[in-house]
């Protein structure tokens, strides 16, 4: 892959840059994606938000859509242990410290995450509210800032309050007795008044985060196959979204700084460069200009190569014979002189090596089917690594593709798994309300009646999206579903003040469950897959693969996909919550004063219209 730069300088320098990625499926746009994020996280000065298009199920709320992406990235841990989130709202917090005392004794941001909900019970216990007094001092620097998500964000560093805070900062709606918790409005709107607004609200959030931090959005998955009611694809509905946020966006001199990268293909792209130049979006979208990602040539081949062997033989203190050994460059210029995707190289150099590697053991002609089994399965073990369990989509795609095999296996097809018959796996319809949360459905017959199952993996950690996968499993009459079934590991605790927590429940009451995903159980299912999809390496045939009993064994008696097809028990796991569960702060008293502000117009909240002094020595106590 090589990078074809062209830059406008001047517009570098503005506080809010657009760029375009211009490049085809396949190039490796979403590795180089990776990568950017991953040096983000570990420089600690950036924000990153991923907007993923092919989530974004109903176009025509593409702007609500939005507000989550930028909500739910936010809250993925950034460069300090905590989420993106508090590491915003420390910096605020340190900001209002200091503009009420400039010797102020300023604590971690670890440090003051775990110490916030003490530091604000305690300032309760004097009378005062410690979020108001922090919005206040905060307003005195900066007047033009939105109380209410000012007052959000900080209370985003609450283990009790901060999942609720962030749900609001999504724009969704919050429970009465929340929002008078949060003193916050509670968002009831309509979904047109929430899509009318949403662009908006986001537009004043990464105005006040790039003030403290620079800020990274990146829009992929534009090619995905969406709907809107006029018509339009994807790829013009997000350009006319990032041409909005590039207008609305407001950053002061102080300002760190926004920059927006869209991952659009060549086409597309080139068709906002052939429009009309008053009418084009292209000045909004890629105002500091485009970079194309092109194929691998035999320049960029080469250097791939290297650049993948290099670490292999350092570890092993090795010097090879030149940088590209046991390739030869004649094969790789040729090979690569067509032009290639990075995955068709990876691929290929995988195999290269693989057929040296064959040259110098023994034939697979000595080896007994038996033996090439145990051999290819023992290889597959060793092919995965430790963050796989982070990948929804191949953990899906491993238990679809098992399943399936199970289908039609003319060996096990019809022996009941847990009283389960399995018949059909059916793609999850509608695609717009789904937005590829429920992975697939498991169409069955159990102790002689219908069933069908939605299967969801869910490993993500963050509120929302948890929240989020939850409310469609929940949804049985819109998918057609007789369960639902959450596929999680419960590592990944749901914490008792989340919304989840009370899904999870609702999920248990309508039959559903959350099946434990772990590495002994999944891991002999992804190295099952990885041999079939490369018998041919191993000297086996499909067929071959089907017959042995080995095979046939761990399908049907693999501990995961027995949990799956077994009738639920209905229990609650303890021990993947955690936390306690959420009371209320405030007396009834109180909830009724608050509440009565809470209806008054969308002005500053009424604690911070007195004049007195925030008084903010309980952070630095606490």
């Amino acid at each position: 892959m090589s990078l074809s730069v062209s830059w406008n300088l001047e517009l570098l320098l503005d506080k809010a840059t657009s760029i375009v990625f211009a490049a085809d499926r396949g190039v490796g746009k979403s590795h180089v994606i990776k990568r950017i994020r991953k040096r983000l996280q570990s420089e600690g000065q950036t924000l990153f938000i991923y907007a993923s298009a092919d989530k974004y199920g109903d176009l025509n709320f593409v702007n609500c859509s939005f507000q989550q992406s930028v909500a739910a990235s936010l809250e993925q841990q950034g460069s300090e242990e905590v989420s993106q989130w508090q590491e915003i709202a420390a910096l605020i917090v340190v900001d209002a410290l200091k503009s009420s005392n400039s010797e102020a004794k300023i604590p971690s941001t670890t440090d003051l995450a775990a110490r916030f909900d003490k530091a604000y019970q305690k300032s309760r216990m004097k009378g005062r509210d410690l979020v108001a007094d922090l919005t206040k001092a905060i307003r005195k620097v900066r007047p033009s800032v939105d109380p209410y998500i000012i007052r959000a964000i900080i209370w985003t560093l609450s283990e009790e309050r901060g999942p609720l805070a962030v749900k609001w900062l999504a724009g969704e709606q919050l429970d009465a007795q929340d929002a008078i918790d949060l003193r916050l409005p509670s968002n009831q709107q309509g979904e047109q008044e929430r899509e009318a607004h949403a662009l908006l609200v986001v537009s004043k959030i990464l105005s006040i985060i790039g003030e403290y931090r620079t800020v990274c959005i990146c829009f992929d998955e534009l090619d995905t196959i969406s709907s809107h009611d006029l018509g339009y694809p994807t790829a013009l509905v997000i350009a006319d979204l990032v041409r909005k946020l590039f207008t609305s966006l407001k950053q002061s001199e102080a300002g760190k700084g926004i920059v927006i990268l869209t991952v659009l293909l060549p086409d597309i792209w080139s068709f906002f460069l052939d429009q009309d130049a008053e009418v084009s979006a292209k000045d909004k979208i890629a105002s500091a200009g485009a970079i194309d990602l092109r194929n691998v040539n035999a320049d960029s081949m080469t250097e791939l190569v290297s650049l993948w062997l290099s670490p292999f033989y350092a570890a092993r203190n090795l010097v090879p014979l030149t940088p590209i050994y046991p390739f030869d460059q004649e094969e790789l210029t040729q090979y690569s002189k067509n032009g290639l995707y990075v995955r068709e190289a990876i691929k290929w150099c995988a195999n290269y090596v693989n057929k040296k590697v064959e040259s110098f053991t023994p034939t697979d002609k000595e080896k007994t089917p038996t033996e090439k089994l145990n051999f290819a399965y023992d290889n597959a073990l060793e092919q995965f690594s430790d963050d796989y369990l982070d990948d929804n989509d191949a953990i899906a795609a491993t238990l679809s593709f098992c399943f399936q095999k199970i289908i039609d296996s003319k060996y096990i097809s019809d022996a009941p798994i847990e009283n389960v018959v399995l018949k059909s796996i059916e793609e999850v319809t509608p695609r717009s309300r789904n937005s590829g949360y429920i992975n697939f459905k498991l169409v069955g017959i159990e102790d002689g009646e219908a069933v069908t199952i939605g299967i969801e993996v869910l490993q993500q950690t963050n509120g929302l999206s948890v929240g989020a996968g939850f409310r469609r499993l929940l949804d049985r009459e819109t998918f057609g579903l007789s369960r639902g079934c959450l596929v999680r590991s419960r590592e990944r605790k749901l914490k008792r003040n989340w919304d989840s927590y009370e899904y999870y429940q609702q999920l248990l009451d309508q039959g559903g469950e959350w099946v434990d995903l772990t590495e002994d159980n999944i891991k002999p299912l992804l190295a099952l897959q990885y041999v079939y999809e490369h018998h041919e390496k191993f000297g086996l045939s499909v067929r071959r693969l089907d017959s042995f009993a080995f095979v046939q064994k761990l399908l049907t008696q693999n501990a995961l996909i027995g949990e799956i097809l077994s009738k639920p028990e209905g229990n609650l796991v303890e021990e993947a919550l955690e936390g306690e569960e959420l009371q209320p702060l405030h007396s009834e008293e109180e909830r009724q004063e608050i509440a009565a502000n809470i209806s008054e117009s969308l002005e500053i909240p009424c604690s911070e219209e007195s004049d007195e002094q925030p008084d903010l020595a309980d952070l630095e106590a606490a």
